[in-house]
């Protein structure tokens, strides 16, 4: 079992992929879902130890932009969170825990996430 999962849903990813392309992200959403969450999650040891826990993701809709929504494992903090899909080009919005950053490029996103996960990890405790 791999740290990260996405749960594919026939209905709205769809509809989620053609909104991000009429927006021009469906490129930026496909890097990050395909290349820089696995990795991320790869390259932190203490995830592949814990072989029964996953973080969850799907596509949604429910704030200001497009977001993939990361559910993170019982007694992990944050518990959620959401990266969300602006229309400007290689711009990114991270929500966790009540707190919002505007991040701009890839690899600012990928630092960002790794802080939040490390975080996470320090105060974790498996249920």
């Amino acid at each position: 079992m791999t740290p990260l999962y996405f749960l594919p849903n026939s209905l709205s990813d769809p509809s989620f992929e053609a909104y991000l392309r009429d927006t021009h992200r469906l490129l930026d959403y496909r890097d990050v879902k395909a290349n820089l969450l696995p990795k991320l999650f790869e390259s932190i040891e203490e995830f592949s130890h814990h072989s029964h826990c996953q973080f969850k993701c799907c596509n949604r809709f429910e704030g200001q932009f497009p977001s993939i929504r990361i559910q993170c494992p019982v007694g992990f903090a944050p518990d959620v969170i959401h990266i969300e899909f602006p229309h400007r080009h290689e711009s990114f919005v991270v929500k966790q825990a009540g707190q919002e950053l505007k991040v701009q490029g890839l690899e600012n996103l990928a630092n960002h996430l790794r802080v939040i996960l490390v975080m996470g990890l320090a105060h974790w405790r498996i249920t």
